[in-house]
């Protein structure tokens, strides 16, 4: 009789740490239980926030490919805020130096050149007329086109822009002496020039 109760314990402590049907145990939760569950963890994801691709790091990162779109975000930024008082998006001032070298240029024209799709640069030119910087005339040639001409506002905004620009040029290389300057200038043409062939190959 001692020996069977024995082996009853043994059993019974068996029961409560089996490996296997502690984890039936698990599965038979309730669906309630495990949405209950299921919503607290989404709720703490939430929380914490959205995931973030970490940025560029310059000091770390030897891909010349982050370094130059690191610079690249950095340029935008500073050049924003430079251009946002003369009341001139980032995204306009490739528009307004075609227009200061060539006034008169079509929409396709200028897309072409600025080498972006039409319907992107047909936006720009909206918001750039809305904004008093240009105005479209009726193409003398092509009754279908129109040729964008610079408003008394766009065309007096040129050394004003060209002067943010450049200090924006000069704060860029600040650290580097003219020999370096020179040769960053030369191997960024090198780099555009083996993307553009990679593009068009």
């Amino acid at each position: 009789m001692a020996q069977k109760t024995q082996k009853a314990r043994v059993s019974r402590a068996g029961a409560t740490t089996h490996p296997a049907r502690t984890a039936r145990a698990r599965d038979m939760v309730s669906p309630r239980g495990r949405g209950q569950s299921q919503g607290k963890t989404r709720r703490v994801a939430q929380a914490a926030g959205p995931a973030r691709w970490p940025e560029a790091n310059a000091a770390t990162d030897r891909s010349i490919a982050g370094l130059v779109m690191l610079a690249g975000r950095l340029f935008a930024r500073t050049l924003n805020s430079r251009l946002g008082p003369h009341g001139v998006a980032p995204g306009q001032l490739a528009v307004l130096r075609l227009l200061w070298e060539e006034d008169g240029l079509t929409q396709a024209a200028l897309a072409r050149k600025a080498r972006v799709e039409q319907p992107t640069m047909a936006r720009t030119l909206d918001r750039m007329a809305r904004d008093g910087l240009i105005e479209r005339v009726p193409s003398k040639e092509d009754r279908r086109a129109f040729n964008v001409r610079l408003t008394r506002r766009g065309r007096q905004l040129r050394q004003d822009i060209k002067a943010e620009a450049g200090a924006l040029d000069t704060l860029s290389v600040a650290s580097m002496g003219k020999g370096d300057r020179d040769r960053l200038t030369v191997l960024l043409r090198r780099v555009i020039a083996s993307l553009k062939q990679a593009a068009s190959g």
